[in-house]
């Protein structure tokens, strides 16, 4: 594994192309499925995949959508800091997401000026950089559990006048200068580029967040590295992010002493560095709870794992299969019926709550999309791409599974999608469609239609 890992963290870094900001016409580039494609295509077939899988679950986090800002060359700038970051340090990734465009845009952070008096600022961004993107509602332990006060009552990570001051510290940035245009101190939408300070509708009257003192007299800058610095002293940052690494990359429930494990090495990479992701992602794919189950005699604990969310099921079948993809977006749109349109979270809770729990309380956050609606679309859709109905643009190669006999049939698809785990009743079960065709490429349809329908397919372990 850690060979594996060290050539993850060294490989070439995948890109999305920029998109047009204008169409042949002169309108608003509004077309999706081109980027959607593409980033399908890295997904499937470029080296760097451990990046990858960490920067979407990063834009999971901080989200932008396309809800809300639908021109797709706002996207892959806003990818590249996920990409850029995804093994850097969490503080420059504040930095770098709180001064984009998109997020400007977003949260209403872009042209935020400072409040006349008897007035606020708008509080969307700050209140959303505290409670989503790095603290939560509640002061936490290093292994995720609320921290109490006297009476048994969660301490609050923040308060309202929290909230208000931090909305403050963040006055005065406004968008990029597009090209051609002249700057003006609130500059109209534009999405290539950092956001810049005008000092001038900066609130620079002393300030106190979370306990942090901002002087009088700040520039917008100064303020806004403060703020940094203050959020990344707060311990609570550690097993809140790192709670929901955990769940996006491992398993949906993670156990206290897991979280508590991979908080500490954020919180002090080793060399007295916190924030440090590339330590975080190691130490929490590395852990003993991750690795579980990959020697015999140490089995995996019960309700270990997480439902693939159908951008990742959606890579994981067509990678597998060998698939020919182009840039037609055909498999953004299968995942869209899915419920998880690419680039459109519904919400700043991304597609689904990291909150959410399943009908029977355990944490399960993709299951949130997980409907009477989408459950056999999920099966059709897997049929669909195994008896090639999909889309006469994807095709999928199934050379190597027309095995001579149904065993070895049945290992390769154990090895390819199952991490050599397939339990003795899915075998039989797959053995027992595979027998009942009647030539080497349905037998194989047949069995790989039983093995990714099943839980122990859907669910990763």
């Amino acid at each position: 594994m850690r060979p594996w890992l060290e050539w993850q963290f060294s490989a070439s870094e995948s890109d999305l192309p920029d998109q047009p900001v204008l169409d042949a016409a002169g309108q608003t580039y509004r077309n999706f499925a081109p980027l959607q494609g593409t980033f399908f295509e890295e997904a499937l077939w470029n080296q760097d995949q451990l990046r990858q899988r960490v920067a979407f679950a990063l834009s999971e986090i901080w989200v932008v959508s396309g809800v809300e800002i639908p021109y797709p060359y706002a996207f892959p700038p806003y990818w590249r800091l996920f990409r850029d970051n995804a093994f850097g340090n969490y503080r420059d990734l504040m930095r770098a997401v709180t001064l984009n465009p998109a997020m400007g845009r977003y949260l209403s952070m872009a042209n935020n000026n400072k409040p006349a008096k008897g007035q606020s600022a708008n509080e969307n961004y700050a209140r959303e950089l505290l409670q989503l993107f790095t603290l939560g509602l509640t002061k936490l332990n290093a292994d995720g559990s609320p921290q109490l006060d006297a009476k048994g009552n969660p301490i609050p990570a923040y308060t309202q006048a929290d909230v208000t001051n931090l909305a403050r510290v963040l006055t005065g940035w406004t968008y990029p200068t597009a090209p051609d245009a002249t700057p003006l101190a609130n500059n109209p939408a534009y999405y290539i580029g950092e956001m810049f300070a005008v000092e001038s509708r900066h609130d620079a009257t002393e300030k106190t967040v979370l306990g942090g003192v901002f002087p009088a007299n700040q520039t917008a800058q100064r303020d806004l590295e403060t703020a940094l610095d203050i959020l990344m002293k707060q311990d609570t940052m550690a097993p809140f992010v790192c709670r929901q690494l955990i769940q996006h990359l491992v398993t949906s429930n993670p156990s206290p002493d897991y979280i508590g494990r991979v908080s500490r090495v954020f919180l002090d990479n080793g060399r007295g560095v916190r924030g440090d992701l590339r330590a975080v992602v190691e130490a929490l794919l590395m852990d003993p709870d991750a690795r579980a189950g990959d020697q015999e005699g140490t089995p995996i604990s019960s309700g270990f794992g997480h439902l693939r969310e159908p951008v990742l099921l959606l890579a994981n079948l067509l990678r597998g299969l060998g698939a020919s993809t182009n840039e037609n977006g055909t498999a953004a749109a299968a995942a869209a019926t899915l419920g998880q349109n690419l680039f459109f979270a519904p919400s700043v809770f991304s597609y689904f709550s990291p909150q959410y729990r399943t009908p029977a309380g355990a944490g399960g956050p993709e299951f949130q999309i997980y409907t009477t609606q989408t459950a056999p679309f999920r099966a059709n859709l897997i049929g669909q791409i195994l008896y090639r109905t999909l889309d006469k643009n994807t095709p999928v190669r199934l050379d190597a599974f027309t095995a001579p006999d149904v065993s070895t049939l049945l290992d390769n698809i154990g090895m390819l999608f199952l991490h050599d785990s397939m339990s003795q009743e899915l075998r039989d079960a797959a053995a027992k469609a595979a027998n009942a065709a009647t030539t080497p490429l349905t037998r194989a349809q047949a069995a790989l239609y039983v093995a990714l329908t099943s839980a122990e397919y859907q669910v990763i372990h």
